[in-house]
């Protein structure tokens, strides 16, 4: 079933069925198409006319519910990682990367203008995890233009002040990882989560893995892509962190990653991988704006 959302001169905006009942959205406009899953609130995919698609996404992702999407940008909400944060204080192990990712959106606004599509979406619940019942509202906002612009507004509806931590998990199409460096995390601070080493510095040849690192750093990031002969900005707001990953040679346990899609992505996050505070009926935010930058 496809149903047009919005169209004018400009392009159109669709609602399909991307899989197993799930819908998402997709866009084509005169300066470029993507796509959005409403389950998981996740972009798949964005790809300005000319330039090779900016964000990864696996042929052999699951599609179905409890199951996260393998790529493009998915929400690590409200937490990062394996532990979540009890009310006493003390840390439980959970499922990885929060509920978010794995919950069913809405679409709260769609615009198109000449130069941009803007996306809205949103996400208000509670008991959404025993371990994290807190009530909130997620309000997501993707705007697609020269740049990509995403924010998550994250708003706690409860009475109680709550801690969260959280990551804009983004899959970064490039030619080849074990070509591509990012200059600006070299001899920044970073904790080496395969190693189980904090504080260690170094300097960063290429991006291809096993590499999963946990950067003390929010300056803006350059992912230099020297196949494509491409750089990506990554700027990031009320964020602290920026995660480096790429599974290498682990990825041939992974079966949610088609064979040898390690070789054709890094994942730069936008992270706050501390835990961060929300006063009780207050919101917080963290964005990001990513912009290609072609060398040839």
């Amino acid at each position: 079933m496809l149903e047009i959302l919005l169209e004018n001169e400009f392009g159109r905006i669709e609602l399909y069925q991307l899989a197993n009942g799930l819908q998402a959205l997709r866009f084509f406009h005169q300066k470029g198409q993507g796509s959005v899953s409403l389950y998981g609130g996740q972009v798949l995919s964005w790809q300005p006319n000319g330039q090779q698609p900016v964000f990864w996404l696996s042929d052999t992702s699951h599609y179905s519910v409890g199951k996260a999407i393998r790529g493009g940008v998915p929400l690590c909400w409200p937490w990062f990682g394996g532990e979540v944060k009890l009310p006493n204080g003390e840390l439980s192990k959970v499922s990885n990367h929060g509920f978010a990712r794995q919950s069913q959106w809405e679409v709260a606004d769609t615009l198109m203008s000449a130069s941009a599509v803007t996306i809205t979406l949103s996400l208000k619940a509670e008991q959404c995890s025993p371990h994290w019942p807190t009530a909130f509202e997620l309000t997501q906002t993707l705007v697609f233009d020269e740049s990509f612009q995403q924010s998550l507004v994250m708003t706690n509806l409860s009475e109680k002040t709550v801690e969260y931590t959280g990551a804009l998990h983004s899959y970064f199409c490039v030619g080849d990882p074990q070509q591509t460096e990012i200059s600006a995390l070299n001899n920044v601070l970073y904790d080496d989560k395969l190693k189980g080493s904090n504080d260690q510095k170094s300097t960063l040849k290429s991006c291809l893995g096993p590499i999963d690192r946990i950067y003390h750093s929010s300056d803006k990031m350059v992912i230099v892509d020297h196949k494509w002969q491409r750089e990506i900005e990554v700027l990031s707001q009320g964020c602290q962190q920026w995660v480096l990953w790429n599974p290498g040679k682990d990825a041939q346990a992974m079966i949610d990653l088609h064979s040898h899609g390690e070789n054709e992505f890094v994942c730069l996050e936008a992270a706050n991988t501390d835990w961060q505070k929300i006063a009780s009926q207050s919101s917080v935010s963290i964005s990001q704006t990513v912009k290609l930058h072609t060398k040839r």
